[in-house]
């Protein structure tokens, strides 16, 4: 309780520095697409933009709600390439997709066969590790449905913020289980340090996704309290400048040393987790489970 009301005072400090107004439009430093350059009507995957009026936050945005190898190998790139960039000291990673952040994995991309499954997975596992050992400062601006893949990435940022306020406002959890795959180990633990143990043992095995409010009282989410993405956005915007102003090594090395056990045993693990999830999703329960997940999908675009 302690830490969180701290991180609570922490929020609105940094968040009071700047007026609302001064952080209204970002201008376009990188811009990503998955298909060809010659087809200019072709919708983006990502792209990364500058704050208008602070340069030092960049913002990555998703465009496209299910996560693709290929999405997933561009995310990749464009990551490393704004983390080298000197002028960046944060990142607020977000979506324009309506009411979704990041559906999660393509189901396609689980009926592929073990091999292309696997190399997948290890493109998922480095775009976590790249963002959770970042010397950025992060934060999810989480404004719709963050099932799966989304809540892995909120959880790799530092922060995570989601509206609460809306009619209709989204959802979080690892569906794994809902889908006939276990949360991998790393994914359990991962959990369970920012939430509890307890909770981990709650919900994980059950598949179980939280509403906004649910996920704020666990800890999963950081603040909740917004009517509108638009003031989510500016709120993240101004939290990570007001992170920004500390000495980037010292902060930077901080936050290495914090998170430098998990990720030990992260990447130590990385085989195991490879094999043991590739295992699991060629298994029969898992596909057939698949298949008809996509069916309906399938059935839902017909109708619309």
């Amino acid at each position: 309780m302690m830490q969180r009301t701290r991180l609570i005072g922490l929020l609105s400090r940094t968040a009071a520095r700047q007026p609302i107004q001064q952080w209204a439009q970002p201008i376009s430093i990188r811009t990503f697409t998955s298909a060809p350059k010659t087809d200019s009507q072709a919708p983006r995957s990502v792209s990364v933009t500058k704050d208008k009026n602070s340069p030092e936050v960049a913002i990555f945005t998703l465009h496209q709600s299910a996560f693709s190898h290929e999405t997933a190998k561009l995310m990749l790139t464009e990551w490393k390439a704004m983390e080298q960039d000197p002028s960046i000291r944060a990142v607020m990673l977000k979506s324009d997709l309506k009411s979704i952040f990041c559906a999660g994995i393509d189901f396609k991309e689980f009926l592929k066969g073990p091999e292309s499954f696997a190399e997948y997975w290890r493109s998922i596992r480095h775009i976590f590790d790249t963002i959770y050992s970042s010397r950025l400062n992060t934060a999810a601006s989480m404004h719709g449905h963050s099932l799966g893949l989304g809540c892995v990435l909120g959880m790799a940022c530092q922060d995570r913020f989601m509206m609460g306020a809306v009619p209709k406002p989204g959802t979080i959890g690892l569906n794994e289980v809902d889908v006939g795959v276990p949360v991998p180990h790393w994914l359990v633990e991962l959990f369970a340090m920012i939430t509890s143990r307890r909770h981990a043992e709650r919900f994980l095995p059950l598949g179980k996704i939280l509403s906004v409010r649910e996920a704020h009282a666990i800890g999963l989410v950081d603040k909740v309290d917004f009517s509108s993405q638009e003031e989510m956005d500016e709120f993240v915007v101004r939290y990570l400048a007001g992170r920004s102003t500390a000495p980037p090594v010292a902060q930077a090395e901080t936050m290495r040393v914090i998170r430098l056990n998990f990720l030990k045993f992260f990447r130590d693990s990385e085989e195991e987790d490879v094999q043991t999830i590739t295992k699991y999703v060629q298994q029969e329960e898992a596909q057939t489970i698949l298949k008809g997940q996509l069916a309906k999908l399938a059935a839902k675009a017909k109708k619309q």
